[in-house]
């Protein structure tokens, strides 16, 4: 693709890192294109310190042209916009501003500070976020109970945001299931959870770590089976539960 191209959308490393203190971003070595083909280029030098950033808030982080051809690190509140050029990219800007390209999503958390996280993929599709206990921001451990005591019955859809971004293609859980019932686990936009129609499932007193596809709207969907492993007699009687923590998410950008 040519580098004049206008539909080039090309983005590779400008990895996010978070610091030690909780509020310090930086951006990593890497190239992005700007909608008007303008090529950006980071060192690796790039990062900002948040002071006195609003708690419980979603900052996004975007490259724009500092100096010529010299890609800096901004934040901000304003939320990327829809993909350009075409549906089927998944490159994106902030919402009404074409020179800045979006890099990815952070959380402040209650305490002030940035759910710590550690990007071990930066390309455009399939950027791997995982979440770190690792600095001083962290009240969370390295995964995050979605569902705890989890014993429905009936498809019940969760939503995961402020946990994971709008962004969010997929999440990566830990299913835990300590039940005498299997659980299913779906993307509700293909339809509710049910043991005809799930992407995971989980037997009983088994463990699985997956990768789950995301509605549009950032929700998945669970049920625990109506009946156990010993049938439909001793098994309507429901012994345990289920947790379910996050690890992280996949993102397109």
């Amino acid at each position: 693709m040519a580098l004049t191209d206008p539909s080039n959308t090309i983005i590779r490393g400008l990895r996010l890192t978070v610091g030690i203190d909780g509020l310090t971003l930086s951006m990593g070595k890497g190239t992005c294109f700007l909608p008007n083909t303008r090529r950006l280029s980071s060192d690796g030098s790039s990062f900002l310190t948040l002071s006195n950033p609003t708690p419980s808030t979603w900052y996004f982080a975007y490259a724009y042209e500092g100096e010529p051809g010299v890609a800096q690190l901004e934040l901000s509140t304003t939320p990327p916009d829809t993909p350009y050029p075409t549906s089927g990219s998944t490159a994106r800007t902030k919402t009404g501003d074409l020179t800045r390209r979006y890099l990815g999503s952070v959380y402040v958390q209650s305490s002030g500070l940035v759910r710590p996280f550690r990007q071990t993929v930066a390309t455009d599709i399939g950027n791997v976020v995982l979440f770190s206990a690792a600095t001083s921001g962290g009240s969370i451990p390295a995964t995050t109970n979605l569902l705890s005591a989890f014993v429905a019955s009936t498809a019940t859809t969760i939503p995961l945001n402020p946990i994971i971004p709008a962004t969010a293609t997929h999440v990566r859980l830990d299913v835990k299931n300590a039940s005498n019932r299997q659980i299913y686990i779906a993307n509700p936009d293909n339809g509710a959870a049910s043991p005809t129609n799930w992407s995971v499932s989980a037997m009983p007193n088994e463990s699985v770590c997956c990768d789950v596809e995301l509605s549009s709207t950032q929700t998945i969907s669970a049920i625990l089976s109506t009946t156990g492993l010993l049938g439909s007699v001793l098994g309507l009687i429901l012994a345990g539960q289920v947790n379910i923590y996050i690890q992280g998410y996949i993102y397109d950008r």
